[in-house]
């Protein structure tokens, strides 16, 4: 069913264009710009906000997705720019979890789609227990995960000439070991 809402917009009310899908398998008109609001059992569960086809944050300080849980709370919410997960603001991830009482539970930092560490050093991932304490972190850049104490991503692998992958570089560390040779059947006496 598509709606159109009127939203107030400092001192003028903007005009959006809503559908609200009932049916998973619904699919949305190509190039829709608008909000979509998603059902079940009578209760919405997740809104998104389009821009010509692509999730896009209507505003600076709303994300372009929400998840609801079944009681009406945020479960996560995200931010994108032209369908790509995107930082809103250096202070703001892009990607935020919640518990069910309302406390964050993880936060995932991304740059044009790639997670990747925020200007400050802030680890791409960050999980936390309930209790508030630090789960882990994990830090990434330009979408590859970073080992303790590797500063910059490591470079792309270079494919072989001929399409197929490099080979694998040597192990390091004992050489390998011979097997003993299979000693052969023993033999059997001929029939006389």
């Amino acid at each position: 069913m598509e709606l159109i809402d009127l939203i107030p917009n400092s001192m003028s009310f903007r005009v959006v264009t809503t559908i609200e899908v009932h049916d998973e398998h619904t699919e949305l008109p190509p190039g829709f710009t608008g909000r979509v609001k998603f059902f079940e059992e009578g209760t919405v569960v997740a809104v998104a906000w389009y821009a010509d086809g692509q999730l896009h944050n209507p505003g600076k300080h709303h994300p372009a997705f929400r998840r609801f849980r079944h009681d009406g709370r945020l479960k996560y919410e995200m931010f994108y720019t032209h369908g790509l997960l995107h930082d809103p603001a250096d202070h703001v991830p892009a990607v935020r979890g919640y518990y069910a009482d309302g406390k964050v539970h993880y936060e995932e930092r991304y740059h044009a789609g790639k997670r990747d560490d925020s200007k400050d050093g802030t680890a791409a991932i960050r999980k936390w227990r309930h209790d508030g304490t630090m789960r882990h972190e994990l830090h990434y850049r330009l979408g590859r995960r970073l080992v303790e104490g590797q500063t910059e991503a490591a470079p792309a692998p270079i494919a072989a000439s001929s399409g197929r992958p490099a080979p694998r570089p040597p192990a390091t560390g004992r050489p390998p070991t011979a097997r003993p040779a299979k000693p052969p059947p023993p033999r059997r006496p001929p029939n006389a």
